[in-house]
C-alpha cells in the first residue's frame, strides 16, 4: 500500500488492538521540537530547562507556576497552548477518543492548528487502506482550509494556503520537513495525473474539480470516505465555534500567526 500524508506524523504513533491511534513519546517530542518552542539565544534559564527536560521526558508533569516563571510572554503563551494539548492527549486512550471528547465538550481551548492536525492524523489512519487519490484529496477538506475557484465552466477547489500564495509548504502539518517551493502550481486532479498524488500528497498542491458529473464531486460522496470519517465527525459542527488561537512568535505582539519560527 502506498504511503501518503507523511507530515501528519502517523509513523510516530502506536496502534491498539482495535487500530486506534495511541500517543507515543516520539509524537509528543515532535511538538516540543516545533520552531515556536525552540528557545532562542536570549531565552531564560527556566524556559531552556523546561524545553530540555520535556524533550527527554515528554510526559513529565508541568505545573502552571513553572510556565508562569518563563520570562518571555510569547513563550509562556506557546507553552500553555502546547501543554494543554499534550495533557488532553494523555488523558484519553486514543487520539480518536481525544477528538470526540474535545468536540463534545462544548469548549475547545486549544488552537485550531492543533485540532486540524488531530483530524489530519486520525483520517490518515482511517484511510490507511484507501488507494483512490480522489477520495484522499476530498478528505483534505476536513483538515485543510479550501478556496472555491470558478474557472470557465468548472468549479475547482484549491488549498487555501497554496491558492492564496501564503506558503506552499504545509505549515498546518505536524512536521514541516518538506522543502519549500517558490512558485506553487495547482494541477487539477484527473485520471491522467492521479498517480502523482502519492508523491505530492504532503504539498497539498492539487486541485479538485467539483463540477457536476466529474470524478471529484463523486469522491465527496464515496461511502468509503464517510465510513472512515464518521467516527470523528459526529460532532463536527462544534468546530465552527472553536476559538481563534494560534501559537505566536517571540518577536511580535501583533495578531498571532500559526507555524511561525521564533527568532
Amino acid at each position: 500500500m502506498k504511503d501518503f500524508w507523511i507530515s501528519c506524523g502517523h509513523h510516530l504513533l502506536d496502534r491498539n488492538a482495535s487500530g486506534g491511534l495511541v500517543v507515543a513519546d516520539e509524537f509528543l517530542k515532535a511538538y516540543f521540537a516545533r520552531p515556536e518552542l525552540m528557545p532562542p539565544e536570549d531565552a531564560c534559564a527556566i524556559e531552556r530547562r523546561l524545553h530540555r527536560e520535556l524533550l527527554a521526558d515528554p510526559r513529565r508533569p508541568v505545573g502552571a507556576d513553572e510556565v508562569a516563571a518563563i520570562a518571555d510572554a510569547d513563550a509562556r503563551e506557546n507553552w500553555r497552548f502546547v501543554l494543554v494539548f499534550r495533557d488532553l492527549l494523555l488523558r484519553h486512550p486514543t487520539l480518536e477518543a481525544t477528538y470526540l471528547a474535545l468536540v463534545r465538550s462544548g469548549s475547545i481551548n486549544v488552537p485550531p492548528l492543533f485540532v486540524n492536525q488531530l483530524v489530519h492524523v486520525i483520517l490518515r489512519n482511517a484511510l490507511d487502506d484507501c488507494d483512490d487519490p480522489f477520495i484522499l484529496r476530498a478528505a483534505e477538506l476536513f483538515f485543510r482550509p479550501q478556496r472555491i475557484v470558478p474557472h470557465e465552466q468548472s468549479l475547482l477547489l484549491g488549498d487555501e494556503e497554496v491558492v492564496g500564495g501564503l506558503s506552499p509548504t504545509p505549515v498546518l502539518s505536524l512536521m514541516s520537513m518538506l522543502g519549500a517551493i517558490t512558485d506553487a502550481q495547482i494541477d487539477v486532479l484527473s485520471e491522467e495525473n492521479a498517480e502523482s498524488y502519492w508523491q505530492r500528497s504532503d504539498q497539498f498542491d492539487m486541485g479538485l474539480d467539483l463540477t457536476s458529473g466529474r470524478r471529484g464531486l463523486a469522491a465527496l460522496a464515496e461511502a468509503k470516505l464517510w465510513r472512515a470519517a464518521e467516527r470523528m465527525l459526529t460532532s463536527a459542527p462544534s468546530l465552527m465555534e472553536r476559538p481563534n488561537r494560534s501559537l505566536i512568535r517571540r518577536d511580535s505582539r501583533s495578531k498571532p500567526t500559526p507555524w511561525v519560527k521564533r527568532r
